[in-house]
């Protein structure tokens, strides 16, 4: 049996390595900035095999935090605009486009989502649960990990891995690992970063981080996700 090839490029996106701040992306789809640099478009497109789309979000740049995707949809927060939200339906094609009309709209932080399972903030009303679920067509539990409601800053997630922050204890690695049945294991980005899903956007593919981040790091995220 093949396995399938993981790459994996460090990158800068406005004189900053904070790239997940900036870039959401599914196996299909690369969500990016849209006056964001060429060099940085080409390394994502080949990083990660997929279309490139630039747009913003609420007129922002920070896609990886207004956004969550997988490969049956995107949400997107109450700020974004009409024009923006035609782009976007306009630009995915089948894939479910949705706003999740969330006091929060940094719903990113809030939200870590595979292809099949999601773990979703004790702090996102309860009445918009069944908008995460139904367009990213995933099983989702309710949960804070640590104590904390950041539930999607703290990890980055695939079909195949879970990287997660070294804030995260023993108990939520157990949960997550049980949960989204996939390996799991802990690391950093940019040199220490524990915030991990700030350096880091990843799909089944590769991913992209940020260009403070150490060979050792990058091994790790390989050995997680790839």
């Amino acid at each position: 049996m093949s396995v399938s090839r993981f790459d994996i490029t460090p990158i800068r996106i406005y004189g900053t390595a904070s790239v997940g701040v900036y870039m959401a992306a599914n196996d299909e789809y690369a969500l990016i900035p849209a006056d964001s640099p060429e060099k940085v478009d080409r390394h994502v497109e080949d990083t990660l095999k997929v279309k490139v789309i630039k747009l913003t979000v609420g007129r922002s740049p920070l896609l990886g935090v207004f956004t969550v995707m997988n490969n049956s949809g995107v949400l997107v927060p109450s700020i974004i605009r009409d024009e923006e939200l035609e782009q976007l339906r306009k630009s995915l094609g089948d894939l479910n486009v949705a706003v999740l009309p969330s006091r929060y709209t940094a719903i990113a932080n809030l939200i870590l989502v595979n292809n099949k399972r999601g773990v979703v903030s004790p702090i996102v009303e309860r009445e918009y649960l069944n908008i995460v679920r139904d367009n990213l067509n995933i099983e989702l539990e309710v949960r804070d990990i640590r104590g904390l409601y950041i539930v999607g800053s703290l990890a980055v997630i695939n079909d195949r891995g879970i990287l997660v922050s070294p804030e995260v204890d023993e108990e939520d690695i157990n949960f997550l690992k049980g949960f989204f049945g996939v390996r799991i294991g802990v690391g950093t980005v940019n040199r220490g970063i524990s915030l991990i899903r700030s350096g880091i956007v990843a799909n089944n593919k590769g991913a992209v981080v940020g260009d403070s981040t150490t060979g050792f790091e990058m091994m790790r995220i390989t050995e997680v996700l790839g």
